[in-house]
């Protein structure tokens, strides 16, 4: 006897399991009946036995955390993504304030590094200038002096060349009467 005819033995009166005898073992009816039984048991085994659906609902639950933590960290990763980009154009921008201020201030030293250079030349300039007006003045000092030395060694030699006893005592007379003159 099939087990449809067991189950709904206990269950149907007399006159419903006649009906269900006539219709002999391999009848589709059957066949309904005992799928029918098969697919209750077997909820009830996976439902409250194996507890299949805690087990989905908890899997359920599971993936929605995970699918809510990760989209928080999508949210947090995106948020610091965007805050990495403001800080790379800052450092973009301030790279390039220093790379100006860096060019104004060369230009700047250069000019100042100029100035100064010409400053140094024209001290240099004027040291040369002061020290060849010396040079100048001490060399035409001594061409002076040797050529007043040579004059008067000159006039001596041709004054003794020239002198004769009696000129060099009608100068000394000369000498002697201005001399006379003078303290009067």
């Amino acid at each position: 006897m099939p087990l449809g005819a067991i189950i709904f033995g206990a269950v149907l009166p007399p006159v419903q399991l006649a009906l269900f005898e006539e219709a002999g073992p391999d009848h589709p009816v059957w066949r309904v009946i005992n799928l029918a039984v098969f697919l209750a048991v077997m909820i009830y085994i996976f439902r409250y036995r194996l507890r299949i659906g805690k087990v989905f609902e908890d899997r359920a639950a599971g993936i929605a955390r995970e699918l809510d933590e990760a989209r928080k960290e999508k949210e947090e990763a995106q948020r610091r993504l965007i805050e990495i980009e403001s800080r790379l154009q800052q450092v973009d921008q301030e790279a390039a304030e220093i790379r100006a201020k860096a060019e104004i201030e060369a230009r700047q030293e250069a000019e100042r590094i100029r100035q100064t250079a010409e400053a140094d030349s024209e001290k240099i300039k004027q040291l040369a200038r002061r020290e060849i007006d010396g040079a100048m003045r001490a060399a035409r000092a001594e061409l002076r002096s040797y050529v007043a030395e040579l004059s008067v060694g000159l006039a001596e030699q041709g004054i003794r060349r020239n002198l004769k006893p009696e000129d060099d005592r009608k100068i000394l007379a000369d000498y002697a009467r201005e001399l006379g003159e003078v303290h009067k």
